[in-house]
Order: structure tokens, then sequence, then C-alpha cells
């Protein structure tokens, strides 16, 4: 092996020359990059949309629709991380960013059924779509829950946004009407139940310009088809339309005396009273409050009675019975139950009584405790057994008529009303009678009436042979009888009228009779003077002897 090296030669490198060729792919490049970046900036934001079910929801096909215009398309449905619902991940067009706020709504539009009639029944043919409301909120927002029930204002239109909060137990729901004096002026939009304050929250849309009609003294309650209600007058029925029976709604209103009132803001919070009496009620919130201890049994007083001076209403009955602030039924020894009631000077309007505060009020009132003001439960409705509490003036004395403090509340005398008196005077003549021997009197006077009995058994009897009699066959003869011989009665008085034959053979014979009796006359006269004469003869008269002469 030769130990010679062989030297490397070192040559310059050669110049590199660029193909023209080469420029086709690096242009194909370039438009593929803007292309692609063009691709991206215009496929706009991605949203995710939270679903309770997919039901016709597809990706790649269901679109997102704003003023009936595509703004969106569903890329891919999925179920949710929890497994309870359905997550649809939504690309928006790039000119829907300032849209995407968080109070936007998302609903999906398919055929419905419901008080409004039939909607959506575009999408049988062309399948369901997301309705997309954008919102009035500033903050930007990519995760959004869809509606269950498509809102019933629609997007854009002018009017004011209020929010009712309800306690009690009404039902609604969205799309119910607001009405004003029968005429519709918006809807129930939202409904959501806040499970803390266990208060549901009702979303409200005043059209304008009726949202005119809304002020600070507004009420709202539920209007009801039917309306029945019993008071101290009677039984009250009013019906509606038969649209208000079928959709019910909401109504409002203010009181006659506060009609006026400043504007509200947008967003303004209003109770949703359960009816309008309680709306009404619910204004006089000035009150006065005074505890009456009652003999009287409180069955058929209730909470919200009215209390009255001579048929005009002054207060409410607020608490029956009333335990507490130191009253209770070991409070008086005759259990006595307490009533707590409320006077509402905003009733008397127009009076003294009206500006009066509540010291003035208790200073003013006490002074009529001696002239005999009292407190009595009186009947409102002898139908239902409704009560109330009546203020009257009354000369009864009681041995409960005080007055004065129990702790906070000042007490207001009371006494027993009529009705009790009258149970009293009942149960005393009931002991006064039991007291009786009635036992004697009883026996007596069954006595008498098994004698009556036996009377009037007799009398039938006798009645009953009467009417065999009058009922025979001799009975109905004898009119026939008796009219026949009246006949021939009126027939032999007829032939002894004047100028007829027999009347006058009866007149001569009557007038030989008189001559006959005429000359028979001398002979009776002789005979009664001399009854020898018929044997006899009569005795000659004496023969006159001559005077002489003087």
């Amino acid at each position: 092996m030769s130990d010679t090296l062989t030297k490397a030669k070192i040559r310059s490198p050669r110049r590199m020359n660029l193909s023209p060729v080469w420029l086709v792919p690096l242009v194909a490049a370039l438009i593929g990059a803007w292309l692609l970046y063009r691709n991206i900036a215009s496929q706009g934001p991605e949203i995710v949309l939270r679903l309770d079910n997919a039901e016709g929801v597809e990706a790649g096909k269901t679109v997102v629709k704003l003023h009936n215009v595509d703004v969106g398309l569903v890329e891919k449905v999925r179920l949710s991380k929890d497994y309870t619902g359905a997550v649809a991940e939504i690309r928006m067009k790039a000119d829907m960013d300032p849209l995407l706020v968080k109070d936007t709504q998302f609903w999906v539009v398919k055929p419905r059924v419901g008080r409004e009639g039939i909607s959506g029944l575009n999408t049988i043919l062309s399948g369901a779509y997301i309705q997309m409301r954008p919102g009035n909120d500033q903050s930007s927002a990519r995760h959004f829950k869809a509606l269950d029930q498509p809102p019933t204002i629609r997007t854009g239109a002018a009017g004011l946004s209020l929010e009712l909060i309800s306690t009690g137990d009404i039902s609604l729901t969205i799309g119910d009407p607001i009405v004003y004096q029968g005429q519709e002026v918006g809807r129930i939009d939202s409904a959501e139940f806040n499970a803390q304050t266990l208060e549901m929250h009702y979303g409200v849309l005043i059209r304008a310009p009726f949202d005119k009609l809304i002020t600070q003294n507004t009420q709202f309650w539920p209007r009801f088809g039917i309306a029945f209600e019993i008071t101290s007058e009677g039984v009250r029925v009013q019906t509606g339309t038969l649209e208000a029976m079928l959709a019910g709604g909401v109504t409002f209103g203010a009181p006659p005396k506060l009609k006026g009132g400043k504007k509200v803001q947008q967003g303004a919070k209003f109770r949703l009273y359960p009816s309008r009496q309680i709306a009404q009620q619910d204004r006089y919130d000035h009150q006065y409050k005074y505890v009456i201890l009652f003999d009287d049994s409180v069955r058929g007083l209730y909470p919200g009675a009215t209390v009255e001076f001579r048929g005009v209403r002054v207060g409410t009955v607020l608490n029956v019975p009333f335990f507490g602030g130191g009253f209770g039924m070991e409070y008086s020894k005759t259990f006595r139950i307490p009533v707590l009631i409320a006077f509402e000077p905003q009733r008397l309007t127009g009076t003294t009584w009206a500006q009066l505060d509540q010291k003035a009020w208790q200073q003013q009132l006490s002074r009529l405790f001696p002239r005999g003001l009292r407190a009595t439960i009186k009947t409102a409705n002898l139908f239902t057994g409704a009560m109330f509490v009546d203020l009257a003036f009354t000369d009864q004395k009681s041995a409960h008529d005080e007055a004065g403090f129990q702790g906070q509340y000042p007490l207001l005398p009371s006494h027993s009303s009529g009705l009790a008196n009258i149970e009293e005077k009942a149960t005393r003549l009931l002991g006064k009678l039991d007291a009786l021997e009635l036992a004697p009197v009883l026996t007596k006077l069954q006595r008498a009436l098994e004698s009556t009995s036996e009377v009037m058994n007799k009398s039938q009897i006798t009645m009953a042979r009467l009417n065999s009699i009058l009922g025979g066959e001799a009975m109905r003869e004898l009119p026939a009888e008796f009219n026949a011989t009246l006949d021939e009665l009126r027939k032999t008085l007829h032939s002894y009228q004047q100028g007829a034959p027999v009347y006058d053979k009866l007149n001569r014979s009557l007038g030989r009779l008189n001559q006959v009796l005429d000359d028979l006359a001398p002979f009776v006269e002789t005979l009664h003077d001399a009854p020898s004469a018929l044997f006899f003869g009569g005795n000659a008269p004496e023969d006159p002897i001559p005077q002489a002469a003087k």
C-alpha cells in the first residue's frame, strides 16, 4: 500500500439559476393562502347553542335565520358534557359579530299548535331552522341557551319592557295577552321561576303607543274569563268573551284617585296581584292597628274581612285569631279571642280623619269610647256565613269594656252582637222549660188529643152516612117530586084567582053564608040571654005604666 496521499481538488461552487417553471407553483401557493385567509375571515364567529333536545336540527343542513335571511349554519351537533341536553356548534356570518351579545335569543322554529294558532307550517317541507333575535346588551357572547318556546314579541317591536313578579298561585304562560279595557296591548314574552325567592318572573312588552298608559301607580292582576265573587251585597258573576275564557292573560289599571303618576323606565318591576280586589286593597298602605277581644265566636271572620262604621268601610281585618304581641288564649280570664284589625285613613279621603297621624287618631278615637263606641261581629252574607266587624254606638254596658294598650297595640272595646244575645236568651228559655214538670201536662194533652181523635173519627163516620143518604136514589128523586108538588099548588092557586068560575062560586056561597048568619044573629042573642027560651019561649015584655002628671 502506497503511503503517498492524493491531494483533493477544490472547485468553486457553480451559480444556481431558477427556472421560470417554478413561478407557477409559487403563485398557486400564494393564491391558495390568500383564498384560505379570505375563507377564514369570511366565515365569521363560531357560537355554541345549548338545546334541550336536537329534534329537527341537523349538521350541515339547519340554518340560522334573522328576518328570514340566512345568517349562520349548524356545523356540528353533539351531546353536552353532562349528557342532559344537546349542543349545536354554529358558524355565523362575519357581519353578525356585533349582534352576538348576552341577551341575544335563539329558538328552534318547527310546526307548533298553541293559543295563537298553528305556526311553523313552512318547516314541514324545508325542515326546522333556528331563529335569531338580537339583544340590546353591549357585552359580547359566544355561548347561548335556546328558548323552549318562541317569544311572542316581534324583533324590533317598539314598546316598554316590564317585569311582573308573582308570589301567588297564578298560572300564566308565554304568549298570554296583556289587555287594557278589552284591547290587547302586549304579550307575556318570558316566564322564569326563581327557586331562591320562590317568585315567578314574567317578562312583558307593552306595545307603543299603549306604553304611555304605564305609570308608577299602575297595578297588574290576572284576567279571568269568568269572575265569581261572593260579597255582602250578594253573588256577583262577570263573564268575558270566549277569547278571554280561553286565553286568560293579564290586565292592568290604577285606582281612580291615583290614575296619575310618573312614567317608568325600561325594565321596571311590578307586582302581579292575585285579583283586582287585592290590588286595590294594597293601595291602602297607611294603617293604624288595633286589637279587639271578642266573647262571640269568630267563625266566619277571616283576614281580609271589612271593618265598617254604619256601613262605611274604614278598615280591614288582618289576623284571626291574633296570638302575638302578648295576646293569647290565657290573656283573658274568659278566654276571649283577640282579633287584629287595621284602620285605613286613606279610605276616608275628604274628611279630617284622613289627615290625622297615628297618635292623633288614637286620641280622637279614644274620646268616642265613653260615648259607647263598640265593636261587634255581624253577618255579612247569610249564604256563605261570612262575618265582618261593625263599629257602632251602643248603650249596653259590658264587663269587658277595657281600652288602653297591650304592648304596642291599643285595645278597642267590644260587646256581644245581637245574635249572641238572642242565643243567650234562647238558652235561658230552654233552661226554664227544662226545669218545668211537663210530664203531667203532656199526659193530659195526650188524653185530650186522644178524645179529639175519637170525636173526629165519629164525625167522619157521621159524615160518611150523611153522604150515603144524600147520594141515595130517594134524595136524587126528591127535587123532582118537590117541583111537581109546587106545580100542583101553583095550578090550584091559579084556579082561585079573581075572574075564575070557582072564584065567583066561592064569592056567592060566602054571600049566602053571610045572609044566613045575619038571620041567625037575633036567635043567637036570645039563646045567649035566655037559653030556656028554646023550649019555653021568651018572656013577654011588661006593660008600660004611664006616669002621673005633675
